[in-house]
């Protein structure tokens, strides 16, 4: 090889990897999980991923395969899952709580099947666990609903209201309350005026069916604190774990 041609081609490779270097250099998307909590035979951990521009953009909770098996056929399961530490104040969300039935719940017919109540909350846990339950002497929180607007058209306020969670709205237009079977619905939650939690209700028999579902949320006008919110859900399989999140974060104010 000449000495010119040698001087160029030390020059490309010199140049091919400024370009290489300034590349792996550029931000990325990062992910960062919280702790693993029990659940079942299993585990369960709480995830949030940032864009290249350090903008949330999605909050998830990962199910081991195990999670969905050894579950109590008695007694409510309940488990508060935390945000990792990098994520903290960074949304307007604080922590998840999970909740697993085997008989499910109210009304008759169509959520009295076993199924995950899978609540993402904007209320600090102590607020939430001080929720007590709804009677004449506690009903005015419950009862003190959120401006109109915060709550999207056309979710409707359910009936009194659940200690340690708080109000739920449920869409009416939702298949299981027009004569289809429940298998999967969003919920949202309110408490003394503010909106309060997003969640995701899902049978066991879907966690279990390697699902892929993604939905659109509908769109509230209003909100009751300025921060990243989610506009769509999903329930999806991922290796053999199931992962349900709140995805495409906006900032809403």
């Amino acid at each position: 090889m000449k000495k010119s041609q040698l001087l160029f081609a030390t020059f490309i490779f010199g140049l091919s990897m400024s370009f290489i270097g300034c590349k792996e250099s550029e931000p990325q998307p990062q992910t960062y999980n919280g702790a693993s909590e029990k659940l079942g035979n299993g585990t369960v951990f709480q995830s949030v991923r940032f864009s290249e521009t350090n903008q949330p953009t999605n909050i998830s909770l990962t199910f081991s395969k195990a999670s969905l098996e050894g579950l109590s056929h008695t007694a409510l399961t309940a488990v508060v899952v935390k945000l990792p530490a990098e994520a903290i104040g960074k949304t307007p969300f604080s922590h998840a709580f999970i909740t697993f039935s085997h008989t499910g719940h109210e009304p008759p017919g169509i959520y009295d099947l076993p199924h995950f109540d899978v609540h993402f909350y904007t209320q600090s846990l102590a607020e939430r666990e001080a929720i007590p339950p709804y009677m004449p002497t506690t009903a005015a929180k419950f009862d003190n609903l959120p401006p109109d607007g915060v709550m999207p058209k056309p979710y409707i306020r359910l009936p009194a209201g659940v200690p340690t969670m708080g109000t739920h709205w449920a869409d009416p237009t939702s298949p299981e309350l027009n004569g289809g079977k429940f298998t999967e619905t969003f919920v949202l939650g309110s408490y003394d005026g503010k909106s309060t939690f997003w969640e995701p209700m899902i049978t066991l028999a879907t966690m279990s069916s390697s699902p892929n579902i993604s939905k659109n949320i509908p769109l509230a006008t209003k909100f009751s604190a300025p921060g990243y919110y989610p506009t769509k859900y999903s329930i999806k399989q991922v290796g053999t774990d199931i992962v349900v999140s709140l995805d495409d974060l906006v900032m809403r104010q």
